[in-house]
This record gives C-alpha cells, sequence and structure tokens, in this order.
C-alpha cells in the first residue's frame, strides 16, 4: 500500500480525532480520571502509528522506542528535560503518574493494526496529506503543553430565580453533575488562556421555575504557549479577580448569554 494511503486509515484518524477532542474540550469540562488517561492510550496509538507511516522502513523500531520515550517522559528522571526547555522558553511539561504506563498496553496492539494489509483505503479530497500531518503535529504539541492549576476557594452568594424548568437549565448552561442538586461547569477566559471551575445549586421551585446558586469559586486552569510556558500575568489575574468580578463573568457567560430570566 502507498504510504500516504496509510494516513486516511479509519482508527488512525478517530485517535487524533479523539486526542484533540480530549485535550481541548473534554478534560475542560470533566476533568477526571477518564479523560486523564484517554490522551495517554489514544495518544501512544496515534503517535507510533504516524511515525511508523513517516518512517516506514522502521516499524518496529518506532514503536519500540515510542514505548522508551514514553517511561522516560513519565518518570521524573525527565524533568532535567523539561527544566532545559523551560530555559529556552518552550513550555512542555507532564504529570509524574506511573498508572499512566498501564497506556503502554496499546503499543503491541497499535503495532498489530499498523502491519495489517488494509484494502480499499480512499484519500479524502478535502483532507490532503499535509493537512493531516499538520493536524497530526498540532494534537501532539498540544497534549504537552505546560498547564498550571491553582485553587481560588471563592464562597459566593449571588442567586437568582429563573423561569424555566431545570432541565433546560442544566442544557442551556452545560453543567456536570455532582450531586442531585450540585453541578459543576467552567467560565471561560480564553483571552487568559485559562478556564475557572465553579460550584452551582441548581434546584427545582414552583411553577416550573429553576434556582441558581452560585456557590463557590473553586480553581483555574491556566495553559501555556509552545515559546513562552505559563504567562504568570494570566495567573495573577484570575487570582487577584474579586468574588463580584467572578459573580459578573458567570452572569455573562451563564445567564445573559443563554437568555435565562
Amino acid at each position: 500500500m502507498k504510504n500516504d494511503k496509510l494516513l486516511y486509515r479509519k482508527l488512525f484518524l478517530v485517535s487524533i480525532f479523539l486526542l484533540l477532542l480530549n485535550d481541548l474540550y473534554l478534560k475542560e469540562q470533566f476533568h477526571n480520571f477518564l479523560t486523564g488517561k484517554l490522551s495517554d492510550f489514544v495518544g501512544l496509538f496515534a503517535f507510533s502509528y504516524f511515525f511508523s507511516v513517516l518512517f516506514k522502513k522502521n516499524i518496529k523500531l518506532i514503536y519500540f522506542l515510542t514505548g522508551i520515550l514514553f517511561i522516560f517522559w513519565k518518570s521524573s528522571s525527565s524533568q532535567f528535560v523539561i527544566d532545559y526547555l523551560h530555559n529556552f522558553g518552550i513550555g512542555f511539561d507532564r504529570i509524574v503518574d506511573y498508572s499512566d504506563l498501564f497506556a503502554l498496553l496499546v503499543l503491541p496492539l497499535g503495532y498489530r493494526y499498523r502491519i495489517q494489509n488494509s484494502i480499499g483505503i480512499e484519500k479524502m479530497r478535502f483532507l490532503p496529506k499535509p493537512i493531516i500531518i499538520g493536524i497530526c503535529s498540532f494534537a501532539f504539541i498540544a497534549t504537552s503543553l505546560q498547564k498550571e492549576f491553582g485553587e481560588l476557594n471563592l464562597k459566593s452568594d449571588y442567586t437568582i430565580n429563573a423561569g424555566i424548568p431545570k432541565d433546560s437549565i442544566l442544557k442551556l448552561i452545560r453543567v456536570n453533575p455532582i450531586t442531585k442538586t450540585k453541578y459543576h461547569t467552567n467560565l471561560e477566559f480564553p483571552n487568559k488562556r485559562s478556564y475557572v471551575r465553579i460550584s452551582l445549586l441548581i434546584s427545582k421551585l414552583e411553577n416550573d421555575s429553576t434556582k441558581i446558586e452560585l456557590d463557590s469559586i473553586l480553581s483555574f486552569t491556566t495553559t501555556g504557549t509552545i515559546f513562552s510556558g505559563v504567562s504568570k500575568k494570566n495567573i495573577d489575574y484570575l487570582k487577584n479577580l474579586r468574588v463580584e468580578d467572578y459573580e459578573k463573568e458567570f452572569i455573562e457567560q451563564k445567564i445573559k448569554r443563554n437568555k435565562i430570566k
């Protein structure tokens, strides 16, 4: 099979899609064990496959080196590399968690998939090879961009009674349930490359109305860029906001934008 056609195999394209979806959306929305591990599994599958296509004469070596590199990257031994990159303004980072090494199980499965003969793969005219390579490169880089997490733990007493059923409110605000009445959602600060996790109490009232309480401003996550890392100014900005400022953002992003009255 021609090498350029290998980039159009369905499972590979799905893995790239999942990697981007997880890192750019699911992690921010749910931030749980599953989203934390998903990037490791699909990232290893896509990374090893991608480079084995680029270097088709060294397939076994690519898969072997991918496993060794992943073990090194996920260990504390790689900290000197990260520190070295930071000295040059390259903002890569990772969390040392040895449970991530379970993702190595995907490599032998990925290798079997790579060496299978697939017949009838068709190129997508709207997705030429250079575009796929660019998307893959972005996906691999985005996974390792430096991020900083911080606690805010601010209490709020903002409350609004909305004349909309609770089920509709949950869909409009896009929340993650914690209990029957407690929910988490995010406030977005794109100019600061950040999002802030908040806690809401949402309960049914009579006549299909709903009580919404902004309970707490919990934490923030700020993402760096490739060449500058995480901006201290962006972090300081979030830390210096008052409860009233976050309440205004909540009203603007969740209440007014969704036309909740």
